[in-house]
Order: structure tokens, then sequence, then C-alpha cells
């Protein structure tokens, strides 16, 4: 398992999502949301693996049944705006059997979450590509002794230095401020769950007898790795790209996989020459202290002719003439006469190639936010005529209205939230100048991916001078053996 994939959400009422939905989803079953009466089906899916309601003590055992646990969450949330459940989603080892995988999730599960008062209704997906994966639906409310839901917060009058409430602005009132009933919505959570997902995964692995293949929960930039992450695909588009329907999403993440591709490969090449050259420097250091004359004025000529003189193989010919030409040329671009001013041009181009790799990123991290804010305004727009037309409608037809659009008010709803919290964050929705600000990342993209091959060669070209290195010092050194 090369990578590691944590993904936190909440099941909010307000954007059209129901905790109900979301467990027939995750669970493959068909269930009745009866707050609000839609039915859905999920049946046809046939790669759940594995499900289960784990309950926590003193929860009435009936809530063993995820319809009656879901539907139970939804009439104890009255809000339109209610929090109705933690959706969590994360990968699994492809390494491991079915059996240890699941007895990875329960085991998991039980610590972070149940063991703390929280429902968790667990599904194991396995499609057979080699992405098995988990989903994790929890509840947000915690139960009383008496096995009851109760508050998710409370609210406890602000006290003056004397002890004393504080009377309000409104007359009549005074301050208060809401206090959590549990730590479950803490902001470290996310970070410590994650963290705690991977040890427990690198442990599984280590159990089954696996020494390597293990994950680190980390953000490429905690990691201080300049990979470009990988976008999120979503259902939608992967359900596309399975029936063979090309996606944006999909083809951007074709494109990333064979930059970050292109970048490890660079990476480590540069790495073997680095160390080399370091090696070859103490070398030559060593040599001059033991009085051998390491004499190169006259390198840079003599390695290329070598590489001319065997032109005259028909079957190399093309190859080597080339590779001296792009020898000369790397030679004298860097002034390269021995090993100590060939690892400072192997340290230039070192540079070169990690300000290259930065400047993609910030390129890539620009387009996606960018790419991001123009999608969500083209759905808005797109689907706003849905919203309108469910909003004439009286009350007691939106409910068949909804249920057939669904996916385009979702659409909608997802897409209006996020143009309203970037808007109170204090930044304009201007959807043109988005848009030529996108046209010139991708020309800025075209040209360092334009960059990036170059590097690639001139790589190519120093891995043919430390080739000729090595081939000179094997002629010299029987001579050093005869003195």
């Amino acid at each position: 398992m090369d990578f590691f994939h944590w993904t936190t959400k909440i099941v909010s009422r307000n954007k059209g999502r129901s905790a109900v939905a979301a467990s027939a989803y995750i669970s493959g079953t068909k269930m009745e949301n009866t707050w609000d009466g839609v039915t859905h089906d999920y049946t046809r899916k046939k790669h759940v693996i594995y499900t289960e309601v784990m309950l926590p003590p003193n929860a009435p055992q009936e809530y063993a049944d995820r319809s009656l646990l879901w539907n139970s969450v939804e009439w104890n949330e009255t809000k339109a705006n209610a929090q109705l459940a933690r959706s969590i989603e994360f990968a699994l080892p492809a390494e491991l059997t079915h059996a240890q995988n699941i007895a990875l999730i329960r085991d998991l599960v039980q610590k972070l979450f149940v063991d703390k008062g929280m429902f968790a209704d667990i599904a194991f997906h396995d499609k057979g590509d080699g992405n098995p994966h988990a989903h994790i639906l929890l509840t947000m409310r915690p139960l009383t002794p008496d096995g009851k839901w109760g508050d998710k917060s409370r609210l406890e009058y602000i006290l003056d230095a004397d002890g004393n409430r504080i009377p309000a602005k409104q007359k009549g009132r005074w301050k208060t401020r809401k206090v959590n009933t549990t730590d479950w919505d803490n902001r470290g959570n996310a970070e410590r769950w994650r963290t705690a997902a991977a040890d427990a995964i690198n442990i599984a692995l280590r159990d089954a007898g696996f020494t390597q293949g293990f994950v680190d929960p980390r953000s490429y930039a905690d990691q201080g790795a300049q990979r470009i992450p990988m976008i999120h695909e979503g259902p939608d588009a992967r359900a596309m790209e399975k029936r063979g329907i090309p996606t944006e999403v999909g083809e951007n993440n074709r494109a990333i996989r064979q930059e970050n591709k292109l970048l490890v490969q660079l990476e480590a090449r540069l790495a073997r020459l680095n160390a080399w050259a370091q090696y070859e420097k103490k070398k030559d250091e060593l040599l001059i202290v033991q009085g051998e004359e390491v004499s190169r004025e006259s390198l840079r000529y003599k390695l290329a002719s070598n590489i001319l003189a065997s032109t005259v193989m028909p079957n190399r010919k093309d190859r080597r003439l080339r590779d001296s030409t792009g020898l000369l040329a790397v030679m004298q671009e860097y002034d390269i006469t021995d090993a100590a001013s060939c690892l400072a041009a192997i340290q230039t181009v070192n540079t070169k190639f990690y300000g290259l790799k930065s400047k993609k990123k910030e390129n890539h991290d620009l387009t996606l936010e960018l790419s991001v804010r123009i999608g969500a305004y083209e759905k808005w727009k797109k689907y706003r005529k849905n919203y309108l037309a469910w909003e004439k409608l009286p009350k007691a037809k939106r409910g068949d209205f909804e249920r057939k659009y669904e996916y385009e008010l979702r659409q909608y709803r997802d897409a209006g939230a996020s143009l309203h919290r970037w808007q109170v964050d204090g930044e304009k929705i201007d959807y043109k100048c988005w848009k030529q600000a996108l046209e010139y990342l991708n020309k800025e993209g075209f040209m360092l991916d334009y960059q990036m091959q170059e590097m690639k060669e001139e790589v190519r070209r120093l891995e043919v001078v430390k080739r000729e290195f090595i081939q000179e010092n094997k002629r010299t050194k029987p001579e050093r053996y005869e003195r």
C-alpha cells in the first residue's frame, strides 16, 4: 500500500443529505427515511463485503438495526440545518485478506469511536480493482445514562470577576456561550484519527509479515515531498469512468500520475548522480593527499573523443553521436573538468530541478483552487432553474419534486454553500476573472511541462558524463597499479 487516504465529512440536512440515505448507500440496502418519506435503494451495489452497526455501552439493542438507528437520528434533529452524522472513508491495504481488513476496521472503530460513546455504522467495500476501502457513519448526539438521545451542547452563563451574570444588549437577557457536551467535535480529532488509522494499517501489515508498503498520514507538504496531490473524484465521476466515459477530473488525475512519475524518476536519478559525484570527489582528494597526480585539464575533450571514436559501430552510431554532442554541451555549459566540478554541476541542476518542482506544485494548487470555484459557479448557474422551480411549488408537492431532481438540487445547494462561504471570507465572486486567471495558469503549466522535459534530457546528459568518467577511470586504473 503506497498511499494513505482518509476523508471526514458531515452529513448535513441543509445540503440536501440524510443519514438514512448515507447508511443505505454504504450498506448496499434499501431504507425508507420516515422523516421525509423518501426511500433510498442501493441494493444493486455488488461490492459490499461486510457491514455492521457497532453499539456503545448502554445503547438500546434495537439500534443494531440501522434503519431504526438512523430514522431515530433523523426524528431527533428538528432543525433545517441539522448536522445528522459524521461520515468517514479511508483506504485499506490490498495486500491484506478480507478477514484481516475487517478485523482492522472493527478494532480501529471500537477504540476511536464506540468506546467514546458513538454509534458506528461500518461497511467494507472491495470492487477487486486494488482499492479496498471502509465507510464509517457516526452519530453526533450522545446517549444519556438511560439510553436516550442527549444534547450536543448546552448554554452556560458568562460570569464577571465577581461571579455574577453579565447583562446582554437585549433587555432581560444574559450573556451566554455554547459548551459542547462531548469532545467529538474538537479540532484536533481529525489529525488524531488519521494518525491512529495509519498506525493501525502499518501494524496490520507488519503482523501479516510485510516489511514494506507502510503508509504515512501526513500530507505531502508536511512530509517535505512536493509531489502533486491527486484530485478527489467523487462517486459520480468514478461511475462515469467505470462506464468508459472520460471525465475532466479523471483526465487531470491521469496527467498528475504521469507528472508525479516523472518527478520521482528525476529525483531518484539526481540523487544517484549526486552520491556518485561526491564519492568521485572524495576519491580524487584522497589521491592528491597521497601524492598521486590527477590530471584532468583536457578531460572534457578526451571523454567526448572517446564517444566519437566509438560511433563507427553501426548499431550504436546515432545514439553515441547524439550523446557526444550532448556531452560536449553540458561539459562546456557547466565547465566540467573533474569530479569536483561535476559535483558542482549536479548540485546546480538539483537546485534548478527543485525550483521547477516547487513552481509546478504551486501552479497546480492555484489551478485546482480556481477550477473548484469555476466548477461551483457553473453548477450553481446550471441547476438554479431546478431550485427556483422547487421553490415555487407548494410544500405538499415539494417532496415528489425533490425525489425526481435529487441530484440537481443537491448539486445546486452544495455549489451555493461553497460560493457563500467564499463570499463570507471576503472573496469576490468573479467568474470572468477566475476564467482569465485559469487560462494564464494553464499556459504557465504548459511551459513548466516543457521545462521539465528539458530537465529530463539535461539529467540524461549528466548520466553520460558519469558513464564516461567511470570508463576513463577503468582505463587509467592499470597504469596506477604499474607505478
